[in-house]
């Protein structure tokens, strides 16, 4: 039989069933018709609450008499007709204008208790008032609306008549007045402006420079280079001050005084030096062929003594030479000193005439600018003083009471709460399928997979979340028990499972609760009968450690190998009252040991001594190991972890599954939930998936 699980599983990628959503909204329709109908009725309530709204409109022309007007001239781009609409609109809306409006009319009642504890206003109106050009016209609609019909068309009919006197009011004679106290102020302007100008040309005449702020920069640069070489000075008068100093202190020792860096780079003083040391090599051969009275010896005693005199000659020549050059040095400096003062003083003067040039400058720019504001504004005077060019304002149509509410609009509210009533509803179906229905939704899974459901594991935690769950130390550890003696249960009752004394589990990948599941399913069973455990994943082995012993404890592969006896590997673990057989030492081909004949056998043969052998497997998607393994057992028991599987990517693994040749006794849903499952709804669950 070939036991091989397609490699597409590893693969699965995410995706969304449609079929399961249209079900889930097909079972949920009752839900859904109930929220809809709750929404739109709540919607409908609040619809008939909404009280109507009446706008009424009146049309206007607005118009310059004749076309020699000062109007037209200052409006940038006008020709023809054309008005400023956009000062009559902001005239009409002005807080001013809208007042005047409200003193004038009567407010209804049932408008002031529209606005509870603020008194009826400019700012009301405002509001409620619509002003807009009629396009490619001189026609301006002015709407206004208002929950009483009668009062919206007395407003807007009393902007139209009220905008005329308004009009005229604002271009009474004060205009007159202002218009001599401009024409004064431009004279004195004019006049301060050319005060300027002249003195800015003196400034440039008397100063010679045109260009005041390049002045400022060569002051500047010069500074620059002046502090250059003053610190260039400095740092050379320094270096002669060491020198000379270690001269003078050195002065009786020649060789002493060769040794300053500075002194020894001399040319000369290298050359006396270079025969100084001949000298002293030669005469130190000497020594040993001549004595001391012998000529020649004395001859080079001279020699010696006479290099030694032009070195110290040398010497002293060096000591008045830098001495000369630090004199020179001191004198350059006290000059460089003084012109740095100089610059920094012609520097203090070129700021001064800067500065002053540009607060000439910028009493021109001032000048010339005010200027511009006054000639602008004089203009404005002129336009408010000539009243034949102001444009008419002709009402064309009169606002007429409506007949109508044009708010709300009741009959697409009521669709638009309908749909968002569905709408609702429907996301709810979804939320509370996606977040509170994934135990159903997995068991549904499986069912449709043709696959058993023996039972499901809480969702429990402990310290480490890689080890086996083993101790009560654990949360939720009691529902645990519960669930597992429930999932025996269900395994005893069963025809063809409680035939079958080897349960061989595994999962679909690593940390699925495979382990924990083994030990608990093991201590359940071990209440009722003997239990050996056997940790037949070599790879990666749990079951030792989580037992407290050394993970390199001899076990099945030394069976397999031949190398122990199953007495010496077999021991007794009193935490859980069963026989342990753990992995034992990890070999390097863990296929090649649980594929031998022996493997086959040793499981036979314990299968006459114990009444249930609780076998451990590799994972599916992760080795080859539990296939083979399910050569030498009548199936596999799979534990599934739903918080690792999405419901898509299950479903897809669940399918390429039951198109494999790997005989799947039935399935664990492992931390489905956290509540305790009760027996009754465990084992009718079972029996209904089995009867099914």
């Amino acid at each position: 039989m070939n036991m091989q699980l397609p490699q597409a599983i590893n693969t699965t990628d995410d995706e969304i069933d449609l079929s399961e959503l249209f079900s889930v909204l097909w079972h949920k329709k009752w839900i859904i018709i109930f929220m809809t109908l709750s929404s739109f009725s709540f919607a409908l309530l609040v619809i008939e609450g909404m009280p109507n709204v009446y706008r009424s409109t009146a049309t206007v022309l607005l118009h310059n008499e004749g076309d020699n007007n000062a109007l037209k001239a200052l409006l940038p781009g006008a020709n023809g007709n054309s008005v400023d609409f956009d000062t009559s609109i902001r005239l009409l809306t002005s807080k001013r204008f809208l007042g005047q409006v409200v003193k004038n009319v009567s407010i209804p009642n049932i408008v002031r208790e529209q606005q509870v504890g603020v008194e009826w206003g400019a700012s009301q109106l405002h509001q409620g008032l619509s002003i807009k050009q009629v396009s490619k016209t001189d026609l301006l609609e002015i709407s206004f609306e208002s929950i009483d019909a009668n009062f919206s068309s007395l407003i807007v009919n009393a902007i139209t008549v009220l905008f005329i006197q308004y009009q005229a009011d604002l271009m009474q004679p004060k205009s007159k007045s202002s218009g001599d106290w401009i024409d004064k102020k431009m004279a004195q302007v004019k006049t301060a402006l050319t005060r300027e100008e002249q003195h800015l040309n003196n400034f440039r005449h008397q100063n010679s420079a045109m260009d005041i702020a390049n002045l400022v920069k060569e002051q500047q640069r010069e500074i620059s280079i002046l502090f250059q070489e003053h610190k260039k000075l400095d740092k050379e008068k320094a270096s002669l001050t060491r020198v000379l100093h270690k001269m003078a202190q050195l002065k009786n020792s020649a060789l002493k005084m060769v040794a300053i860096p500075r002194v020894s780079e001399v040319n000369i003083i290298k050359g006396l030096l270079q025969l100084l040391a001949n000298q002293a090599t030669e005469f130190s051969q000497m020594k040993l062929r001549y004595l001391d009275k012998h000529p020649k010896y004395q001859v080079m005693l001279l020699k010696i003594n006479e290099t030694k005199l032009q070195l110290g000659s040398q010497l002293q020549y060096l000591v008045e030479k830098y001495t000369a050059r630090l004199r020179e040095v001191n004198y350059l400096d006290q000059e460089m000193q003084r012109k740095q003062k100089h610059a920094k003083q012609e520097l203090e003067q070129a700021i001064i005439k800067f500065q002053e040039f540009e607060q000439i400058d910028r009493n021109i720019k001032a000048n010339v600018a005010l200027l511009k504001t006054l000639t602008s504004r004089q203009k404005e005077l002129q336009v408010l003083e000539d009243t034949h060019s102001i444009a008419s304002f002709i009402i064309v149509d009169p606002a007429l009471v409506p007949s109508s509410p044009v708010k709300p609009k009741k009959m697409l509210l009521v669709v638009l709460a309908l749909l968002l009533g569905l709408m609702i509803s429907v996301i709810f179906v979804f939320l509370l399928h996606f977040m509170q229905s994934n135990k159903s939704r997995y068991r549904q899974i499986v069912m449709q997979n043709n696959f058993r459901v023996l039972g499901e594991l809480p969702n429990i935690k402990h310290g480490n979340g890689k080890q086996p769950i083993l101790d009560s130390r654990c949360k939720n550890f009691a529902n645990y028990q519960e669930s597992i003696r429930s999932i025996r249960t269900n395994l005893l009752i069963d025809k063809s499972l409680s035939q079958q004394r080897l349960v061989a589990v595994t999962s679909l990948n690593a940390n699925e609760g495979k382990s924990s599941f083994c030990l608990q399913l093991a201590k359940s069973f071990s209440e009722l009968q003997r239990v050996i455990i056997i940790d037949a994943d070599l790879r990666s082995p749990s079951i030792a450690l989580a037992l407290g012993q050394s993970p390199h404890r001899l076990g099945l592969s030394n069976i397999l190998a031949q190398t122990h006896s199953a007495q010496e590997c077999i021991f007794k673990s009193d935490k859980l009252n069963v026989d342990v057989l753990s992995s034992g030492i990890r070999p390097n081909n863990a296929l090649l040991f649980l594929s031998c004949k022996r493997f086959s056998d040793l499981l036979a043969a314990l299968l006459k001594k114990y009444d249930r052998v609780i076998l451990e497997c590799p994972p599916l998607l992760s080795v080859s190991d539990a296939v083979v393994i399910g050569k030498s057992v009548s199936g596999l028991t799979l534990v599934v972890d739903v918080t690792q599987h999405t419901a898509s990517k299950l479903n897809h693994e669940m399918a390429q599954l039951q198109h494999s040749d790997i005989d799947i006794n039935g399935i664990i849903l492992n931390r489905s939930s956290n509540k305790a499952p009760q027996y009754y709804n465990a084992y009718s669950a079972y029996t209904g998936n089995v009867n099914g």
